[in-house]
């Protein structure tokens, strides 16, 4: 795999020598039905206004269905010279390279489809569509097709910025349905790509919902998702006798390292705490099994979570 890595960095570099010219370089490996792809190419010097002005690059996950040309089920895909393409509504991407053992490497070249800035306009969008932004709407599929099932959807009169922010993002069709399945049928697009963003899908929704947080708003699936709160450890907590713990209690515990297997251990040693909140304060206060036994070896003999959190305070060690 090193000759064809070292070839693609070799080969002149990837640049828009023209506003009617778009090329670059790629990689790609294959894995299981699917090809994970990645091109590069330099942008126009006047599209990034006085910002960085490096390569721009992109990397996707594509179902090995959309792309004519590569092998559907060969991860170990070998050939010296291959020829492949990804249509889409905006142009055509059409590669050329070489695969070693499921990994390749090569050349792209970028058509834009001469109907698409009529099918765009047809829908309203009126943007300018130079060469360009027409490779950056194909690399992320952004046509008439996402555009008209998103408006199927509800979601109308959106600037082509919000449509591509939210197809890059992974905002499918699918997402969108499926989240309206769980009753999130007034969300927004914002709302959609920062919920994907933070990977909460519809089958992590119905799981919290099962355990009882049925009433959950989408930002509150999200602080569950950001802060680790999982299905196994709200299934834990609730069997340390914490069922009717809110999202934000969950929260709490799993940021203060509140873990049911530190309930149990201070239970254990017939600490007198019984709320949440009260283990939290131990666990803030850096009060371990091991510190207890040690106070205890010296002869104190706390009988709950306040007189603990003393002894430590007063410069108690373990």
């Amino acid at each position: 795999m090193r000759y064809l890595l070292a070839a693609a960095l070799l080969l002149a570099p990837a640049a828009v020598a023209a506003q009617n010219d778009v090329h670059g370089t790629w990689t790609a490996e294959l894995r299981d039905g699917k090809v994970f792809l990645q091109v590069r190419t330099s942008p126009p010097a006047d599209w990034n206004g006085d910002r960085w002005r490096g390569d721009w690059n992109m990397g996707q996950t594509i179902p090995i269905d959309e792309i004519g040309g590569l092998p559907r089920n060969d991860n170990q895909f070998t050939v010296s010279n291959v020829k492949f393409e990804l249509r889409r509504e905006a142009g055509t991407l059409s590669f050329d390279g070489a695969f070693r053992d499921g990994r390749g490497a090569g050349l792209f070249t970028f058509a834009p489809r001469a109907e698409y800035a009529a099918e765009m306009r047809s829908l309203g969008y009126t943007d300018d569509l130079p060469i360009w932004r027409r490779f950056q709407l194909a690399v992320h599929d952004v046509g008439p097709k996402y555009i008209r099932a998103l408006k199927s959807e509800g979601y109308d009169k959106l600037t082509l910025d919000q449509i591509q922010r939210a197809r890059t993002h992974g905002v499918t069709i699918d997402y969108v349905r499926d989240l309206k399945g769980q009753g999130f049928k007034a969300a927004t697009l914002d709302e959609l790509v920062r919920t994907r963003d933070h990977g909460v899908t519809a089958d992590f929704i119905r799981a919290m919902k099962g355990e009882g947080y049925t009433g959950a708003t989408l930002e509150e699936f999200v602080r569950l998702r950001d802060h680790g709160v999982t299905q196994q450890f709200i299934q834990d907590m609730k069997k340390a006798g914490f069922t009717s713990a809110t999202v934000e209690d969950m929260v709490r515990a799993r940021d203060h390292g509140v873990k049911p297997e530190y309930v149990q251990e201070m239970r254990g040693l017939g600490m007198n705490a019984s709320t949440l909140e009260q283990f939290i304060r131990l666990r803030d206060h850096g009060i371990t099994p091991g510190f207890v036994n040690h106070v205890r070896a010296r002869g104190y003999k706390p009988a709950d979570a306040d007189e603990l959190v003393q002894l430590k305070s007063r410069g108690l060690r373990d």
